[in-house]
């Protein structure tokens, strides 16, 4: 109970702030869009200044956390304290915090059912991201198997630095160019008392139901329906294309009886690559594994609520707040700052073109885009002065249909939903659709046409976390839809029709959830793993760089140290080049005169030599001893000491060999 207190008093604190700023925004907002944005705000507000603080003062303590939460307090104090004392000053609320604001409306009775509802889904599901059995690591999805480690080793590497060097883990020597915030915020609970396991999941549930609250909102400022605003979360979170032809598939050609097929199935419906079904789940594919959504997704459907707000005013105010978002994401998420700079562009050519109060919208996004970039900028600049390559952005036709028919592709990967989105969009008269909506969907339409062009990442398939914005703002008008079959006065299609187009819409989605919740739990790092890591921690310096095998799963996954190379697809999906560092690493497990050079080349302080060692570079223990100084050993684990000989080696002040020997595990 006392680390959910501390969260607890953390997330108040937070909250309390960013509230009493919601509150002052003169656009027009449901009372449960500003408690949500307050949510929002006042984290990004919180983690950004923890994050300035621990690079001027250092982040060894928990006390910076505390400063300033304190200062979040007292802001927020400070602002309420000053809106209030206008109101009474001049015998009348002022607009800001007027009755209307406060007025608790049917669609926020809605909101907060959907709220409540997402909020025990994902304590369900986020409670299989950190699994500790028999004293090993694992995870509960395959999807979070590969990137768990990669996060892990992030916040482990923020936990044990008492001054932050942003060093990229899985590239020694490079600086840390993948969006870290939220990972960093998982640090700061850590160093707040909270176990890693719940640093880690209490985010993910918070925030993922702020997004797919949000997102009822949007929907329902899109279509004006209640009903089809509550089915959008659903569709969401329960996204499939055909994959369950495969599963009928199974069943036909079954040995067993079906319901021992369903305890357990055989495949993962939305994620065949053998098939070409790439579009997996978005719950699998996003909200559970993708540490940087976290945040990305409540950010950006912050952003294109408030862009709604003001595409469809006479006169749009404050598009500084929406710039605030926008350029406090670069080392939030990335892709949803690309998304967003795309389609924001477009709304900007939109209202080069209107008739009617163009110099205010003018006015208004580019204050939006002033702020932005003086806050993105630095962080931009920042990213560009590593190593990453930015020829990401390339023609590639297709997503990831390669050489298949882009229609059956797609037909494939989401089922009928595009063709009930071009139903939709073709028939929105009659669907109450309004031309407003249509119009404000037409850049996300734009991004879908781009992104089958261009690819914007290293790794292709990552285009789908810019996709996932034009799926998210489709779903309204599908959900509306689905909706108006519902209500129809033809039994036929109300009972037949509706239920057929809905549960092929998520039927693929919802088994492969199931075969995630049947599988499992996947090992990450074994116990003697985890036990060695926490020796490595407790006596080695957080700065040493050590040498392994290029694997997702290394044991420095819970040290933080850096490792000349991790996994080569991270490496690659970060737009760094990992195949000189890769030969140069088998050059040094293989033992020649060039790899000996590479050792002092590279400034490596100690070789791991353990299974993945031997199954890839075919052992080398033998020679490492008689070369080196063994510092720690385990059953299948050895580690030498390269750096002994040499000045300047980096371990604890207060080591030498001789303690580190008795400390290992023998």
């Amino acid at each position: 109970m006392a680390p959910l207190l501390k969260f607890a008093t953390l997330l108040l604190a937070t909250t309390f702030c960013g509230c009493t700023l919601a509150f002052s925004f003169r656009t027009v907002l449901f009372l449960g869009e500003r408690l949500l944005l307050g949510i929002v705000l006042g984290l990004v507000a919180f983690i950004s200044l923890s994050f300035c603080g621990s690079l001027a003062l250092g982040f060894e303590t928990a006390i910076l956390v505390g400063i300033f939460t304190l200062m979040l307090m007292v802001t927020g104090a400070a602002i309420l304290a000053q809106r209030a004392s206008a109101a009474f000053g001049s015998r009348r609320l002022t607009p800001a915090i007027g009755r209307a604001h406060l007025r608790l409306s049917k669609t926020d009775a809605y909101a907060g059912a959907v709220f409540l509802t997402s909020l025990v889904l994902f304590i369900i599901l986020m409670n299989r991201l950190v699994i500790w059995h028999d004293g090993a690591l694992a995870t509960g999805y395959l999807d979070a198997w590969g990137d768990l480690p990669y996060h892990t080793s992030l916040i482990m590497s923020f936990v044990n630095q008492s001054i932050l060097n942003l060093n990229s883990t899985t590239v020694a020597g490079q600086p840390l160019v993948y969006p870290f915030m939220p990972d960093f915020f998982s640090a700061i609970l850590i160093r707040f008392g909270i176990p890693l396991e719940y640093a880690m999941e209490w985010p993910a549930i918070l925030l993922n139901s702020v997004t797919t609250t949000l997102l009822f909102y949007l929907s329902y400022r899109l279509t004006k329906n209640l009903q089809a605003a509550l089915l959008v979360p659903v569709l969401f979170v329960f996204a499939g294309g055909l994959g369950f032809l495969w599963f009928f598939q199974d069943i036909f050609f079954a040995t067993r009886p079906v319901w021992e097929l369903l305890q357990d199935l055989p495949r993962r419906y939305t994620n065949m690559p053998e098939f070409k079904v790439n579009w997996i789940n978005p719950t699998l594919a996003h909200l559970i594994p993708q540490r940087s959504f976290l945040f990305g997704f409540p950010i950006g459907l912050s952003v294109i609520l408030f862009w709604w707000t003001a595409f469809k005013a006479r006169r749009p105010k404050q598009g500084w707040v929406p710039g605030i978002f926008l350029g406090l994401l670069p080392l939030f998420h990335t892709h949803t700052l690309l998304t967003l700079t795309i389609s924001g562009a477009l709304f900007f050519l939109f209202s080069c073109l209107r008739k009617t109060a163009r110099v205010r919208h003018l006015r208004y996004w580019l204050t939006m885009g002033g702020v932005a970039l003086t806050l993105a900028l630095p962080q931009i600049l920042y990213i560009l002065s590593s190593n990453v390559s930015t020829d990401v952005i390339r023609p590639h036709p297709g997503w990831m249909a390669d050489a298949e028919n882009l229609l059956w592709f797609w037909l494939k990967n989401l089922g009928g939903f595009i063709p009930l989105l071009l139903i939709a969009l073709l028939i929105r008269k009659r669907l109450k659709i309004r031309k407003r909506a249509i119009l404000f969907y037409l850049p996300f339409g734009a991004i879908f046409v781009v992104l089958n062009l261009f690819s914007f990442s290293a790794f292709a398939y990552d285009n789908n976390k810019m996709l996932i914005y034009w799926f998210l703002l489709s779903l309204p008008f599908v959900a509306q839809i689905l909706v108006t079959l519902y209500r129809c006065h033809s039994w036929w299609l109300r009972a037949f029709t509706f239920r057929v187009l809905l549960i092929s819409l998520t039927l693929s989605g919802a088994l492969n959830l199931l075969h995630e919740l049947q599988r499992g739990p996947w090992t990450e790092l074994s116990a003697e793993e985890v036990q060695l890591a926490a020796q490595i921690s407790a006596r080695m310096s957080p700065e040493a760089v050590f040498l392994t095998a290029p694997v997702h799963n290394n044991l420095l996954a819970l040290t933080g140290n850096s490792v000349v190379l991790g996994y080569p697809g991270h490496v690659f999906s970060h737009g760094l080049d990992y195949v000189p560092i890769e030969k140069a690493v088998r050059q040094i497990y293989a033992g020649t005169d060039s790899g000996r050079a590479e050792l002092t080349r590279l400034d490596v302080d100690y070789i791991v030599v353990g299974p993945h060692e031997r199954e890839r570079f075919n052992g080398g223990s033998d020679r490492f001893a008689a070369e080196y100084e063994t510092v720690l050993t385990s059953e299948n684990y050895a580690i030498y000491d390269v750096q002994s000989a040499r000045p300047g080696r980096r371990v604890c002040a207060s080591e030498t060999t001789e303690t580190l020997k008795s400390g290992g595990l023998q």
